[in-house]
């Protein structure tokens, strides 16, 4: 892709920050251009909505008894489940288990503090977790 090529649309979600991408000059070599891109805000802004959206539905299951903290606070700080087990260390059979309300009563402190570092919140947050 030439310099030319790159788009220097302006992107919102950045706060006018510029992404860094390598292109080839006329000579061939690469060099660093600074690069804003309507299609990648649209594209984020699409991935926030739905991480809301998800995070709306969570709070309607914990409401029920059928979700757990966990899963509300995975959406509010845009995790899916993958990242999510990665960050705890655990598998991701185990961490899907403990995002249903009854598994999630099981938990003792120590994973759950796993979990509030994760969520950078404390292990009360989670335990007290009110759905207003």
């Amino acid at each position: 892709m030439k310099k030319i090529d790159i788009p220097q649309e302006e992107n919102s979600t950045l706060n006018g920050v510029k992404k860094v991408m390598y292109a080839p000059n006329d000579e061939g070599e690469f060099i660093r251009v600074n690069y804003g891109s309507k299609v990648e805000e649209y594209a984020t802004k699409l991935a926030v909505n739905e991480y809301e959206v998800l995070q709306e539905e969570v709070l309607v299951k914990i409401k029920k008894g059928i979700s757990s903290p966990i899963e509300y606070f995975m959406y509010k700080n845009r995790m899916d489940l993958s990242t999510l087990a990665s960050i705890i260390g655990l598998f991701k059979f185990r961490v899907k288990r403990h995002l249903k309300a009854s598994n999630f009563k099981k938990l003792n402190d120590k994973l759950l503090n796993k979990y509030a570092l994760a969520f950078n919140i404390t292990i009360e947050d989670l335990k007290e977790f009110v759905n207003e």
